[in-house]
This record gives structure tokens, sequence and C-alpha cells, in this order.
């Protein structure tokens, strides 16, 4: 690291030099990540340090540039979390690689994950922060299809900021194509009426080739907030009881994408405007550090999800189907 970033790290225990550093706790890692940014560090800082176990570095990830879309795709959604920087900030170059993967084919949907509005929440920047920033995208018809994360809590004006992207009810059920998307609220996991009312939405039939499930926190995470072990115990079962085939979440900013769980694929996608350390879990698939958005493309009988860094490379892809 570089003279201006150098800041004294005081882990329990020493480690010997031939060894790599031994893994801290996510709490320990909050406060280091704040520690090196008030000393000038960026967050790769934690990743040179080898802190957080099983890293993947951007620059280690194999990048090819986005193959075209093909024609059999009958619905293309761009998914983005943790989106809240606004104008001026890294958003705008996540923005641009939408815009200009949107030249093949128009995305008839936008869904953003959660901590629409950063740090705390203003419904007054509803619309600088969220329909301004993805203007390019909205304008050209995608339906937007938005999550509330803990930061849009914070002010307690989360019913201004459903308002604002035209929602009543901060969980809710809405259809794009032949996708059907179920947002959940993940501040009120403890809410016996969300959990009745995600249950029979899964029970109801649908003329959807898809359901998918899209929230802020997420079930399984190796990254600084970890998974979430509430909703592991109250929705996790019924994502595996309902044939859910993919779970969309934030909160984390990076880029994960688990194994399968008992036939559901899990998929952090917190790193559209800034980053963080990540890590690897016995669940982990994919796991990065890199600024990105996620393109669905669906077909009837197949579900391509691709993750897309902010110069157009693809970095990960997968393909789930029926």
């Amino acid at each position: 690291m570089k003279e201006a970033c150098a800041v004294s790290l005081d882990l329990e225990e020493p480690t010997p030099s031939n060894e790599r550093p031994a893994r801290v706790n996510r709490r320990t890692i909050i406060g280091l990540t704040g520690a090196l940014t008030a000393a000038g560090c960026g967050v790769t800082a934690l990743l040179a340090l080898g802190i957080v176990g099983g890293t993947t570095r951007p620059d280690e990830v194999a990048r090819t540039p986005a193959p075209a879309v093909s024609i059999a795709t009958l619905t293309r959604i761009a998914v983005a979390g943790d989106t809240g920087t606004g104008p001026g900030s890294a958003i705008d170059e996540t923005v641009r690689a939408m815009v200009d993967q949107a030249k093949q084919r128009d995305y008839d949907g936008l869904v953003l994950l959660g901590d629409l509005i950063y740090p705390e929440g203003d419904a007054d920047q509803a619309r600088s922060r969220i329909t301004d920033v993805f203007e390019p995208i909205l304008s050209r018809g995608a339906r937007l299809v938005a999550v509330l994360g803990n930061h849009d809590y914070l002010s307690d004006e989360q019913s201004a900021i459903l308002t604002e992207v035209g929602r009543e009810q901060t969980w809710y059920v809405d259809q794009v194509g032949i996708v059907r998307i179920l947002v959940l609220d993940t501040e009120q996991v403890d809410n016996p009426a969300q959990t009745t009312w995600l249950q029979e939405t899964l029970a109801s039939p649908t003329e959807a080739a898809w359901t998918i499930v899209a929230m802020h926190k997420p079930a399984y995470s190796a990254g600084v907030h970890g998974s979430d072990e509430e909703i592991q115990q109250q929705w996790v079962p019924l994502f595996e009881q309902y044939d859910v085939p993919l779970v969309l979440a934030g909160h984390d900013h990076d880029y994960q994408r688990s194994k399968p769980i008992d036939g559901v694929t899990y998929v952090v996608s917190g790193g559209a405007a800034t980053l963080r350390p990540t890590g690897r879990e016995d669940f982990t698939e994919v796991s990065t550090s890199t600024r990105h958005y996620v393109d669905l493309l669906a077909e009837d009988d197949r579900l391509t999800l691709r993750a897309i860094d902010q110069t157009g490379m693809l970095f990960d892809s997968v393909e789930l189907s029926h």
C-alpha cells in the first residue's frame, strides 16, 4: 500500500509471515473498512491484506465481451443493488453499461435491490437518486420494480419513497413479460402477514414462465454482512417448497452466486455503485468485489443470468432451466 494509506491494524494474534492472515469476524471487517477509509484507503486495501478469506479480486475474474442477446429471448430485465449514491458517483458508469448493452435489445424491466437512497432514505431525493439516474433505461420502456433496503428506512420515509417509485406496499408481486417477480421487505422478516402473503402468492397459479424473488438482505452471503439466519428460517423453506429457481438480493456490496441450494440459486448483486471485500463459504460458486449489474434473459424454458461489469465485460453467467 502507498504510504498515504498506512494504518495500524491491531489483530488479536500476530500471523506468521509465511501464513495467510487469519479470517476475522465481519464486525471487525466493518470497523477496519471505516479505519482504512478514514486513512485515505480504498476497500481494495482489505483485499490486499487478505483479511477476508477466499476473496476474489476483480483482476482475477475471467472477462469476455458480453455475447449478443439471443433472438429467442422474450423478456430482458436489468438488476442492480445498493444504487442510492446519486448522480456524479460510480452508479453513472453502471447505467452507461446498461445503456450500451440495451443497444442490442431494450430492457423490459429494471429491478433495484434496495438501499435506493443513501445515507438515510431521504424521500426528497427519490427523484434524483432513482428515477433521474435510471432515466436512460426507464425512458426506453423498462418497468421499475424497486425493493426497499435498510438505509431506505432510516428516516422513516419509506412510504414516501414507495410513492415516488409507483408502489403502495413494501412487499408485492409484479410481472415483467414472462417473469413473475415477488418483492420482499427484509426489514420485516418477522411480520407474519408478509410470510403468509409469500406462501399464498407462491402457491397461486400464474401464467408466467418464471417466478423469481427480489429482496435486499441475502439469505446466503459470504460478504461483510453475511447470511441472514432469520430469512433462512422464515422464507428459504418456502423458496424450496415452491421451486423458486432464483433469489436476488443486495446489501453486501459485491457480486456472489451460490451453488444451487436445494434447487435454489442465490445471487447477491449489491455492487452497482460501491464495493466492499467479499469472501467464500461452502455454498459459494462465484464471488468477486466488482462493480456491475445483472442482465436477466428469459425464454420459456431457460433463464440466463449474466453479470456485466462497468466496461461491458461479462464475468459470470449461468443458465437455469425448468
